[in-house]
């Protein structure tokens, strides 16, 4: 390696000095060319460098002991993948079979596009990311001890995702890139679209995606089992979810230091799930048992706007100071109507379930003021500072209409209206500073939230909620050497309770059980405290982390007897301690070979005095992938993911195996991408069985659902691109005989 650099270094010397001589020898001899403009295809003909090739293998992790960065233009699988199958190789995140994702251990996280915040990819991140292309983008970053500088609420992290995207609009450059792609799959088909462009210092991109699930048999069984009465419900029921997505974003460059961006978004997802669910009853008033039948229609429709405004500029010595000041709006109305058409009734039971139709109607609007800055004091030395304020309403209207030979009557005891404001205003100051190889930063952040929930209709009572949370955070790291480092990270994290677990309306869609919010909830608090060891070299890249988090008022979903009716409701029951010790390794074993494994054993522990409960187990997610260059430019990846069963607080649920490989072929000069893709669950028929059990003092419950994942899907993606630049001087490209005989030339 040592020689081919020094020989590269020796030829590129001897080729400037041949270059020189060549040009004074033009200026000395050729009198007729001084002072006049020479054709640029001359001069690079003249002065073509010979070509030096160094063979290296380029980091695909670039880690930090608070940030991991995933380098997806280094992998050739960013060709034909999608954004949410490169997460899987991501340190630090987990996608199981169902396609939700985690992050640093948690399914609270947020995320960003290009250091901005995204509200729209934050409410529906499987559905988005699992249609974006990831040819579209940089990188992936995951920063798992977010500093005081962003919001207290979101426990696992921050998932920032960098687009290909010029970051320097003042050059002249007209360009257009883009990509079409489009999959069709036994349980789904998708067409997505991504375009981006820049004229000058103007810059713009689109993005347009569809996609449609469906699912013949969405199979599920359940059991409830208390000391007089028991149910069980089963049922084969149709699913379809079409999902859609239009985003449009301008760029604009002020001057040298300040910059503008706007973006627009609509998406829309829809469920339709139908089918005729059988019930048997038995026990208490329904004697010897009661069977009757269901016919199911269940219809939710979820549609968001969404948008922001930019303003940044950079000061200071080299520009390393920034002001930058967003504005987001977010729009999000909900609807849900749950329609139970029970049949094959025996009339001659004492008590007999009633066909009703569940109707929701949600409104959520969220604005977003933030200002953020960034002061350097010197060269290792900066504080970030910042303030936000959040103005947010919701809203919820919620009726039961009997049903009574097909047509509908009110139920007016079930129907609830309220409407909720909240005001979060956020002030953040952080110190960061690097002293040789040592690293610091402390940060405090402080959140005052105030909520106003008044009913308009229904039984529930007024109330408001106010109080102020100091969240700390700090980071400490520590250079080893070149290759490695080390650090101890800590932060406080909150949860602020949804409008499903705030909610007091009693979802009656199930015979057998009442569920419903609870409008009392308090912020869940996570402290959490992390050890952090990384190891980067030329082939190979490893990152230990050990965390530990915990909370004396963890939300939690629970159930009880009240009367021989299953309740389900949330409380700030329950202490909540995990431990976890997670292991990334990625390693190119050959030029060609690369191998990838993402695990985590954890050990959680639960406990209630509330409800006498407790509950404590370990738990194992395993991540092992493949990566395979074969000849003609064919691409293998094989994945295997391995899941065990989580503790909750009065049961588990289950885990599950799951293996996906995909093929992949790039033609014309990777313009065309074709795949070809698998996914089967290990055992279940290629699917996966998803059980959740719960037992309390005076009850049992089993719940099972079969999760169709078994998909063989076609993949074909058509990229594009153009790019034309012209500094200011194109004009006079190169003047030979002027005082400096040198000219720009570009790679």
């Amino acid at each position: 390696m040592k020689v081919k650099v020094l020989f590269g270094i020796s030829v590129m010397l001897l080729s400037a000095q041949m270059m020189t001589a060549r040009t004074k020898n033009v200026v000395k001899n050729d009198t007729t060319t001084l002072n006049k403009k020479v054709p640029k295809e001359w001069y690079e003909k003249e002065h073509q460098l010979h070509d030096v090739t160094v063979v290296a293998h380029t980091p695909i992790v670039k880690m930090k002991t608070d940030k991991i960065t995933y380098q997806v233009r280094h992998d050739v699988d960013a060709k034909t993948h999608t954004v949410l199958e490169m997460l899987r190789k991501v340190p630090m995140i987990t996608v199981d079979g169902k396609n939700n994702i985690s992050v640093n251990g948690s399914k609270q996280f947020k995320v960003y596009i290009d250091g901005r915040p995204s509200t729209m990819v934050t409410r529906n991140p499987t559905q988005i990311l699992r249609n974006m292309p990831a040819n579209s983008i940089e990188s992936i970053e995951v920063t798992t001890n977010p500093g005081a500088q962003y919001d207290a609420e979101g426990a696992g992290g921050i998932l920032n995702i960098i687009t290909k995207k010029n970051k320097n609009l003042n050059n002249k450059i007209e360009s257009i890139n883009g990509t079409v792609h489009s999959t069709i799959g036994t349980n789904n088909y998708g067409l997505d679209a991504n375009i981006s462009g820049q004229k000058n210092h103007f810059s713009y991109d689109v993005n347009l995606m569809t996609d449609y699930m469906k699912y013949k048999h969405n199979k599920s069984e359940s059991d409830i089992n208390q000391k007089s009465f028991s149910a069980h419900t089963s049922q084969d029921t149709k699913q379809s979810m079409p999902f859609h997505m239009a985003e449009f974003g301008i760029g604009y460059q002020l001057d040298s230091l300040s910059s503008l961006h706007m973006n627009l978004s609509v998406t829309n997802f829809k469920l339709h799930e139908y089918g005729f669910p059988e019930y048997f009853y038995k026990g208490g008033t329904y004697g010897n048992g009661l069977k009757f039948g269901n016919n199911l229609d269940t219809r939710s429709n979820e549609t968001s706007y969404d948008g922001s405004i930019n303003y940044q500029r950079f000061f200071g010595k080299n520009n390393k100071g920034s002001m930058m000041f967003t504005y987001q709006l977010s729009h999000n109305p909900v609807k849900n109507d749950n329609v139970n058409s029970f049949f094959n009734i025996n009339q001659t039971q004492l008590v007999i379930p009633e066909s009703r139709k569940s109707s929701v109607r949600e409104k959520n609007t969220e604005h977003n003021f933030l200002a953020d800055f960034t002061i350097p004091l010197n060269k290792n030395t900066k504080i970030n500072t910042g303030a936000k304020l959040t103005l947010g309403q919701n809203q919820s209207n919620s009726s039961d209409y009997r049903i009574d030979k097909g047509l509908y009557k009110e139920n007016i005891d079930g129907s609830v209206f309220y409407k909720q404001k909240q005001q979060i205003m956020a002030m953040y100051g952080e110190y960061d500073a690097t002293i040789g190889w040592l690293s610091v930063k402390p940060g405090l952040r402080y959140e005052y939230t105030l909520q106003k929930t008044k009913y308009l209709k229904g039984a529930g009572s007024n109330f408001n909620i106010h109080y102020g949370t100091i969240v700390p955070a700090l980071s400490i790291s520590a250079r080893i050497s070149e290759l490695q480092n080390i650090g101890v990270n800590y932060n406080l994290r909150i949860r602020r309770p949804g409008i499903t677990e705030l909610d007091p309306y009693v979802d009656r869609s199930n015979p057998t059980t009442l569920v419903y919010g609870n409008s009392h909830l308090d912020a869940e608090k996570t402290n959490n405290l992390s050890i952090v060891y990384n190891l980067t070299a030329s082939n190979f890249a490893m990152n230990a982390t050990l965390r530990h988090s915990f909370s004396n008022n963890a939300i939690e979903q629970y159930s009880f007897n009240n009367n021989g009716v299953l309740n389900t409701t949330y409380g700030n029951i329950v202490k909540r301690n995990i431990s976890a010790l997670n292991l990334y390794m990625n390693w190119s074993m050959t030029t060609s070979t690369r191998m990838m494994l993402n695990a985590e054993a954890g050990y959680t522990d639960l406990r209630s005095a509330a409800l006498n409960a407790k509950n404590n187990g370990w738990n194992l997610n395993v991540n092992y992938g493949i990566q395979q260059n074969m000849p003609w430019d064919i691409k293998l990846t094989t994945n295997l993911e391995l899941m065990t069963r989580k503790h909750t607080l009065q049961g588990y649920e289950s885990g599950m195996s799951l293996l996906s490989a995909s093929i992949s072929k790039s033609f014309c000069n990777d313009k065309w991408n074709v795949t070809v893709s698998g996914t089967t669950g290990l055992g279940h028929g290629g699917n996966i069985v998803w059980t959740s059990y719960n037992k309390g003092n005076d009850f049992n419950s089993t719940n099972s659902f079969t999760e169709p994942v078994k998909n063989i899907s076609l993949g074909i993606s058509y990229t594009f691109g153009s790019k034309k630049e012209t500094n200011k001087d194109d004009d006079d490209w190169m003047q030979i005989g002027s005082k400096s005989h040198s000219g720009k030339h570009r790679k």
